[in-house]
């Protein structure tokens, strides 16, 4: 189910048995955070989520009110890291069962892993994870050399980066993404026949949460080539996991993020926890 009106086809059509699995069981709430500063893509990205949540589960999606436009290098990342774990915060606070903020360089997950209970992830480990099951030689495509280095860091600190083959950038800025209608995909899927062809890497991750769509596009084309490749997409794996995670009662573990009590600390920019 790849759009709205097939996920809202298969609701019609299961409704006796989602109600049923409804009154068996409470909602599941998910705070998807999205730092940017903006909500012109909010509508889009509820839209690219409808298939990855479980019909028990529902989502709140929410943008940053300060901090960078965007997170593209590591000041970005350290500029909207306050913003993000206040919003973190408030969404434990608000009984959300977990958080996923949606940025491939996981911006203040570990951070924010040390002054909540429930589970967050971003959209690098989840998809890098993944990504190591199904290939020992994977390769990532990022929109900038900055975002690269960002990964590259994140790869390192994880203990994969021996996996991982090769990281590409596409030089194309979040907000240009989507700019032009068929520039990304036929930027992607130039970078993965190169990737196939001069670092033979058996799957790849797309490394921003902002393109959209392209990991069933960039799938398909491949394998109308003879090139099956995996492409994964970093929202569908993050939601899986996440979901995954809040079913199984899994959280951070305490022993490797203890738990800050900003109450006993004076950090102004950060939202202390109500008493």
């Amino acid at each position: 189910m790849s759009t709205y009106s097939e996920w809202r086809n298969y609701l019609t059509n299961n409704i006796d048995h989602l109600l049923i699995s409804i009154l068996l069981r409470s909602f599941m709430r998910i705070k998807v955070i999205i730092p940017l500063l903006t909500s012109k893509y909010n509508s889009a990205v509820q839209e690219e989520l409808y298939p990855y949540i479980a019909p028990d589960v529902s989502i709140t999606i929410i943008n940053l009110e300060s901090g960078s436009p965007s997170i593209e290098s590591r000041y970005d990342e350290m500029y909207s890291t306050p913003e993000i774990v206040s919003k973190i915060v408030e969404s434990e606070e608000e009984g959300y069962d977990g958080v996923f903020v949606s940025c491939v360089s996981d911006p203040a997950i570990s951070v924010a892993r040390e002054m909540v209970d429930i589970p967050i992830v971003g959209g690098f480990e989840p998809a890098a994870l993944s990504a190591g099951m199904i290939s020992k030689h994977w390769g990532i495509i990022t929109i900038s050399q900055s975002c690269a280095r960002l990964v590259r860091d994140l790869a390192t600190l994880a203990g994969i980066h021996q996996q991982l083959a090769c990281i590409r950038s596409i030089d194309q800025p979040i907000n240009e993404l989507h700019k032009t209608p068929g520039q990304l995909e036929d930027v992607l899927l130039t970078q993965v026949k190169k990737m196939i062809k001069e670092e033979q890497v058996t799957a790849i991750v797309l490394g921003c949460t902002g393109m959209m769509g392209m990991a069933k596009y960039l799938s398909k084309e491949m394998k109308a080539v003879g090139m099956p490749i995996q492409i994964i997409d970093p929202t569908a794996v993050a939601l899986g996991y996440l979901q995954m995670m809040i079913r199984a009662g899994l959280t951070h573990s305490r022993l490797e993020y203890p738990k800050l009590d900003l109450r006993e600390r004076e950090i102004s920019c950060i939202k202390r926890p109500s008493s």
